[in-house]
């Protein structure tokens, strides 16, 4: 089905895509924040009251948001860099991707995090900030931690539809306004033809057209939850959409509507150009709380930096400017060597990632930092050796510090990726490394690689339910057609019956519980020597 030993390397060094010459060193001059609330982290160079003002906005529009989406607070902490102004997002992003966004989101194997550039297209600070947060945010609330897929029009078009919320007196909100850049967009270029934007994907849709998306989403969005009195029938369509069905016909059958008539409502609105707002109470469950302000030392924003580049891949050249600065500022710490080793170790250049972890003192291997760098690179080496070239003694180190990341910092899924990985190369039982690598599947649903191989485990045992419970999902991710038929056929020969479906959902449900068993079974793992 596809190379696990490839894939290994892939999870890293998938998203080392772009190059810039952007100067990150000039980040680095910058005096950085670090703006700590109950649910978001945020690291930024930019006003630091403004930007804890915005993340008092953002807890308040969580807990709406939790409410209106009927989602569970599983408590995740979101990570965002908000960038103070375009050179800034540029030095994070790259050049390329700068002039293309205003904001990212990525959920991954090491967490999820968003990105923003607080200046805008406009200048108007204060406004599109929030704006590209909340829309940002929109995308973690729908995504963390499920499998469920939206399509594309209607993720990007919900997570606009959701950014325009505001505050008033009262503890009131208003939601559903146009959002500015989406109406340009809209009457300079007219909406995108409805069967078009209900078949665009990201894969499909040239970059030059994906503003497009995004508008014509917003405006479809809007009609469904303010207007069209089918939101029900809405949450029908989205599964079967999960199940395989053709977008178009799908929308159609559950909306009760032919697809001409669908496409008159959507261009009737355009038409018109009017959209209902509405208006509804913060939920009284909400607690203000002032957000915790931090000056970072310039040693601690360097590493901050460095971490963010190596780990997005969107501008990997930054790094060594970020090095350059800080050996000529004196603000080169070990923990720096330890980021520069995770990078050479993504690239493949496993020689330097070694002489790196060798300059750290031993006084200081017994960090996290440390162990995890060490652990990836023993581990990737040994992966690119061949049979029996193959150190033992190195794959049993490499356990062991994967044991102790799992037990110390056990919400990251990389970490029971890694301790999977090296207990199938180590020959444990199936059923051990398997449970490690459940553990990183429930908490990274959505990474391709861990996926790939829960599901192929899922599909070796015959476990038609969870099989397919993984498949369906990961489906729609996969770009290769080679892989996506011999899905397409594993799912068709398994066939779950109705039984097996229910038993899945309820085990799914129960990954809270599986997760506290298999922390014992971890620690188990490093005693254990097959």
């Amino acid at each position: 089905m596809f190379s696990r030993m490839l894939a290994y390397l892939v999870v890293f060094s998938g998203a080392w895509l772009f190059t810039s010459d952007v100067m990150a060193d000039n980040l680095a001059k910058d005096t950085w924040y670090e703006i700590d609330s109950a649910n978001f982290h945020i690291i930024t160079n930019g006003e630091a009251s403004s930007v804890r003002r915005l993340a008092e906005d953002l807890e308040r529009y969580r807990a709406v948001a939790l409410s209106l989406l009927g989602a569970k607070d599983d408590g995740a902490k979101l990570t965002i860099y908000a960038a103070a102004d375009r050179e800034s997002y540029a030095g994070l992003v790259g050049e390329d991707l700068s002039e293309l966004t205003n904001g990212l989101f990525d959920t991954t194997a090491e967490g999820s995090y968003a990105l923003v550039n607080l200046d805008g297209r406009t200048g108007e600070r204060q406004l599109e900030a929030r704006e590209f947060l909340f829309h940002e945010y929109t995308h973690f609330l729908s995504y963390n931690g499920t499998t469920t897929h939206y399509p594309y029009w209607y993720s990007e078009g919900f997570a606009e539809f959701m950014s325009t919320m505001t505050f008033g007196p009262g503890n009131t909100y208003d939601i559903g306004a146009i959002p500015g850049e989406r109406a340009m967009t809209l009457l300079y270029t007219a909406p995108m033809p409805l069967q078009e934007l209900l078949r665009a994907t990201v894969y499909n849709t040239p970059d030059e057209e994906k503003g497009r998306v995004y508008a014509s989403g917003w405006m479809l969005a809007h009609w469904i939850i303010m207007e069209s009195g089918k939101a029900e029938e809405f949450k029908q369509f989205v599964k079967d959409y999960n199940n395989g069905a053709d977008p178009v016909k799908a929308l159609a059958k559950n909306l009760g509507m032919s697809i001409d008539e669908i496409e008159k409502v959507y261009n009737d609105q355009f038409r018109e150009g009017r959209f209902q707002l509405a208006r509804g109470k913060v939920p009284a469950t909400f607690k203000s709380e002032r957000p915790k302000l931090k000056v970072l030392e310039s040693q601690e924003a360097v590493v901050e930096l460095a971490r963010f580049l190596v780990k997005s891949g969107y501008n990997p050249h930054g790094l060594h400017e970020l090095v350059k600065y800080a050996e000529q500022d004196d603000v080169y710490t070990p923990e720096l060597t330890a980021v520069r080793a995770d990078a050479a170790t993504r690239e493949g250049d496993f020689d330097r990632a070694a002489r790196l972890l060798a300059q750290v003192a031993p006084s200081d291997r017994e960090e996290f930092w440390y162990q995890r760098a060490q652990a990836w690179l023993w581990l990737n080496r040994e992966i690119g050796s061949m049979g029996g070239d193959r150190s033992k003694e190195m794959m049993k180190g490499a356990r062991d510090k994967f044991v102790k990341l799992v037990n110390n910092q056990s919400d990251e899924a990389m970490n029971w990726y890694g301790l999977a990985i090296t207990m199938q190369m180590l020959g444990y039982p199936k059923d051990q490394y398997v449970e490690m690598l459940e553990q990183a599947y429930l908490r990274a649903p959505r990474e391709l690689h861990i996926a790939q191989w829960m599901a192929q485990e899922l599909y070796d045992r015959k476990d038609a339910a969870y099989f397919a419970e993984v498949a369906q999902p990961l489906m729609l991710e996969l770009t290769d057609e080679a892989e996506y038929n011999q899905m397409k056929n594993m799912l068709a020969e398994l066939k779950p019956t109705l039984a097996d479906n229910a038993k899945a959902e309820s085990r799914i449900q129960g990954k809270a519980s599986v997760k506290d068993k298999t922390s014992a079974a971890a620690s188990g793992a490093s005693k254990a020597t097959p």
